[in-house]
């Protein structure tokens, strides 16, 4: 029996407060990505030099796949939903195409992060950037788990498409959380390969939450 596709929007448990607490993750638009550009490094991280550099990466990389999606948008190569991503797919099947996902939650003003993606000619997804909010990424907020869900709905996207490869390129800061999560050394790049795909897609599939 062939395997059921991965549900857009998906919602599931992070923790906020160390408590389990519902977050939906789904496809961006223009608007939510633009929003995101508006973050700024939390005045309470002033004395805390490492939380801030965690912060202002956050901010950046906002910024920076906000300008990458631009590119992407103006060229027409943008998807905001799975089903048009797979048109797009069928419609030019080595061609590259962007997508940008969104993390929210009622009780969060915003989104908690988010991810810029590419498809490539190869049929493969390249994480562009992946970031989560400076208050959150800096530690004013005890939320915990964004980056993880976002990751693992991203392998559930590449499981339904039948991508092989999801990679990218992993800074000095992100390499542990990719190594805690792969489960060996990651140096400036990483990639997840297809039965680290299969057990990713998996474990967000058994987090799902029905609204």
């Amino acid at each position: 029996m062939p395997a059921k596709p991965l549900p857009v929007p998906i919602s599931f448990a992070i923790f906020r407060d160390d408590e389990p607490a519902i977050a939906t993750l789904e496809f961006a638009g223009n608007a939510d990505i633009m929003s995101a550009t508006r973050w700024r490094v939390p005045s309470e991280l002033e004395d805390d030099s490492l939380m801030r550099a965690r912060a202002a990466d956050a901010c950046e990389f906002a910024l920076l796949a906000a300008k990458r999606w631009r590119h992407y948008r103006d060229t027409s190569s943008v998807a905001l939903t799975l089903g048009e991503l797979k048109r797009l797919i069928s419609s030019n099947p080595t061609g590259e195409f962007c997508f940008h996902l969104k993390l929210s939650a009622d009780w969060f003003p915003g989104s908690l992060g988010g991810a810029m993606v590419r498809r490539t000619w190869r049929h493969n997804l390249m994480i562009d950037f992946l970031f989560v909010h400076p208050r959150i990424s800096g530690r004013v907020l005890n939320v915990k788990g964004v980056g993880i869900r976002i990751l693992q709905a991203l392998c559930g996207i590449a499981k339904d498409l039948g991508c092989s490869l999801v990679w990218g390129e992993a800074t000095q800061d992100s390499a542990p959380f990719y190594e805690r999560h792969l489960h060996r050394e990651v140096g400036d790049q990483f990639s997840i390969q297809p039965d680290e795909i299969v057990r990713f897609a998996a474990e967000i599939e058994a987090e799902r939450k029905t609204p």
